[in-house]
């Protein structure tokens, strides 16, 4: 069990059951965790991980599958990469729940990924119509690779973990620009580092 410190209180983050995460799965609009059938065998080959509110119920979690997992989410980011399925390493599926409860969630999800993985790669996915997983993801050390579908998934922010940019100054985008955000990052950059502005969200993308 991992313990986080969120003054005044103290939440903790740990494993959460498949009963408790599929209530949470089930009042979210989410390609990623549907069909039913499909979240249950997430659940059977990966750990979920929640964050549990005062009332002692859970408010937010998420998965994280290996690479190899025989999954939709897994075999769709598998092919975009082109590898096959022997690859090692792990991904983190999009978090669902109370979104104030994410950036919690996702720095312990992200170091208990950190320890499975050792020297594998780590991938991470977030929804692109749940954007506030984003800004998050890429402080933990995430960088946004690449802005496609999964399969028949809806589109999907894919961000890989340990990306060392070239150094040169940034391009900045605004996050809701997707055409141009898009083409940067076909172009082989990668956003590291976001920030709020009157328009919103914007992301800075490095060279790799």
């Amino acid at each position: 069990m991992i313990q986080v410190c969120d003054p005044p209180r103290t939440r903790q983050v740990r494993r959460l059951s498949a009963e408790e995460f599929c209530r949470l799965a089930q009042s979210e609009v989410s390609s990623v965790y549907r069909p039913r059938s499909e979240v249950l065998r997430m659940l059977t080959v990966g750990e979920v991980w929640g964050v549990y509110s005062t009332r002692g119920v859970p408010g937010a979690g998420c998965i994280l599958l290996p690479m190899s997992a025989d999954t939709a989410a897994a075999g769709a980011l598998r092919d975009f990469l082109g590898w096959g399925r022997t690859t090692g390493g792990y991904f983190l599926t999009p978090p669902v729940g109370a979104e104030e409860r994410f950036p919690m969630l996702l720095a312990a999800a992200a170091a208990r990924q950190r320890a499975l993985a050792r020297s594998c790669p780590r991938w991470a996915v977030a929804e692109c119509t749940n954007e506030s997983s984003l800004p998050v993801l890429l402080r933990q050390g995430f960088a946004l690779r690449a802005l496609r579908p999964l399969d028949s998934l809806a589109p999907c922010f894919l961000l890989q973990a340990g990306c060392l940019p070239q150094n040169v100054p940034p391009v900045w985008v605004p996050l809701e620009d997707r055409a141009h955000l898009a083409l940067w990052l076909a172009r082989g950059y990668a956003a590291l580092e976001s920030r709020e502005s009157p328009q919103g969200t914007v992301l800075a993308l490095y060279p790799l």
